[in-house]
């Protein structure tokens, strides 16, 4: 099967032939990476509004910790938090995600104006099909529980009324099972085809459901789980496996951020200080057609797949830039117009044209660079040419 070219959420068609960097804001007061850094509205929203500055394309919000040991909240105080940062994310346009496994929470969160709602769950929730089928939110599944040694079919966890599965798995989210470790020569890694089939087997049903409830497949993306209930061993198959995942049809979510294996393979032992590591990990997944990039550190993973992605993928870009040219400058469009063709790896492709205000002047570029290069490079040759940014819109 082709690999999935975009991902409809909601009012927005997001375009997957270049991989999308999805930034992690925890309005938690125990999240394992940033220990509660973003718990109140105002220091989460900060921190939105600098992550969207440094090329985050999706902003995810999560009102629950589901860290190793972490400790359930009520649906009504994980929306006590979520509310006000999703509110604000919308009223500035960003699309957002809402991670979530309570179906209220996520029905409130996409009333109010969240385009994604990631299930750690993986929708296996009735109630959560529903929320999907009544909207036409984005749909993260994410698989969560082992997949090796004596795991099988339903060994992961299925959202069950007056149940908390999640909590009691996370307990003991590194250790994963072993058991593969017994058979045979008693390899470093378990066997991948049974790692791989009941990883594909419960991503793939909980897709069909979501389907068969009326959900376009183009709405649906796939978290294989790293992390939740595996091993490092486990990790590192499904990993290796990321082309296979990718080839299922639906966007591929990488979510690997500053989770505890990656300081195992890295020797880092402190999760704040794993970004570096994240980023090798991830980069190695969009090699193989992740496309949906989740990571905590978005400044530092947007300025490492700008890089990779310029040098290994021919991907293009168009966008139509409004500028003012100075007063009373002499040949203003002309001079507007050459600034931005000599710009690095831009080329305009129309005449400037009048945008309808007085003196300000409309072009359309075509780009190898992303936002934030271009954005920077676009600042530089205004200010040479002596003009105002007016808008910049993507084509």
């Amino acid at each position: 099967m082709s690999r999935a070219p975009i991902w409809n959420c909601a009012d927005a068609v997001v375009d997957l032939s270049r991989p999308r960097v999805m930034g992690v804001l925890n309005v938690t007061p125990d999240s394992f990476s940033d220990g509660g850094a973003h718990n109140d509205p105002a220091s989460a929203i900060a921190t939105a509004s600098d992550m969207l500055a440094n090329g985050a394309d999706v902003i995810d919000v999560g009102g629950e910790s589901t860290r190793p040991g972490f400790k359930p909240v009520t649906p009504k105080e994980e929306l006590g938090r979520l509310e006000p940062v999703v509110c604000w994310l919308v009223r500035e346009g960003a699309l957002v995600s809402v991670d979530t496994h309570h179906p209220e929470v996520a029905r409130k969160c996409v009333e109010l104006g969240a385009q994604i709602v990631n299930d750690v769950t993986g929708f296996s929730d009735p109630d959560m099909v529903s929320v999907a089928a009544e909207s036409s939110c984005g749909c993260v599944v994410m698989h969560s529980g082992p997949v090796s040694g004596s795991a099988t079919a339903s060994s992961a966890v299925m959202a069950k009324a007056g149940t908390d599965d999640l909590s009691s798995l996370m307990s003991n989210a590194s250790a994963g099972d072993l058991g593969w470790e017994r058979k045979g020569d008693q390899a470093l890694l378990p066997d991948h085809e049974g790692v791989m089939g009941l990883l594909e087997g419960y991503l793939l049903d909980r897709a069909r459901d979501l389907e068969a409830a009326g959900v376009d497949p183009s709405r649906i993306c796939l978290d294989p789980g790293v992390g939740f209930g595996k091993s490092p061993e486990d990790n590192i198959v499904i990993l290796r496996e990321t082309a296979r995942l990718a080839d299922l049809g639906y966007p591929l979510m990488c979510a690997v951020s500053r989770k505890r294996f990656v300081g195992t393979v890295s020797g880092v032992a402190k999760a704040a200080e794993r970004d570096a590591a994240t980023i090798g990990i991830t980069l190695a997944a969009v090699a193989q057609g992740a496309r949906v990039l989740r990571v905590h550190d978005v400044a530092g993973m947007a300025q490492a797949l700008d890089g990779f992605w310029i040098a290994s993928d021919s991907w293009t870009s168009k966008f139509s830039v409004t500028v003012a040219p100075n007063d009373g400058k002499p040949d203003a469009e002309e001079s507007v117009a050459s600034a931005l063709d000599k710009m690095p790896l831009t080329r305009v492709v129309s005449p400037a044209e009048a945008a309808g205000k007085s003196g300000s002047v409309s072009l359309r570029v075509v780009t190898a660079l992303d936002k934030v290069p271009f954005s920077r490079a676009l600042g530089t040759a205004l200010d040479g040419c002596g003009a105002t940014l007016e808008s910049i819109s993507p084509q």
